[in-house]
């Protein structure tokens, strides 16, 4: 998330919010949130979430870079997870297993031909 972490602090620092007042308002140590703009301590979902509550970031602006690669990891990983189903077509449960796995697959295709443009 090193990319997001830069973007914290200047999005902190254009809001014209004091590293203090934000770490006060995160219940956050002012030198452990020092370190996690610069990069030193790696931000808590915690830390991210009270960012874009705060300062209104927009949550994909955030994660911008990371979506693509996630999206794809989670693609792959469902593919595979298909391909197992299909193997052991024994359990009772299967149809509906694949039903609903065919849908996540359709969107994470979708998503990751979308991070591609």
């Amino acid at each position: 998330m090193t990319n997001a972490l830069h973007l914290l602090k200047s999005y902190r620092e254009r809001a014209g919010v004091s590293l203090q007042d934000m770490a006060t308002m995160i219940g956050m140590d002012v030198g452990n949130l020092s370190k996690v703009e610069h990069g030193k301590l790696q931000a808590s979902m915690t830390v991210v979430l009270s960012y874009h509550i705060i300062l209104n970031i927009p949550i994909k602006k955030l994660y911008k870079n990371h979506f693509p690669s996630i999206t794809k990891e989670c693609l792959r990983s469902g593919l595979s997870l298909r391909e197992k189903l299909m193997e052991n077509m024994k359990t009772s449960n299967i149809d509906h297993r694949l039903e609903l796995l065919d849908t996540i697959i359709g969107r994470l295709i979708e998503l990751d031909t979308n991070y591609g443009k």
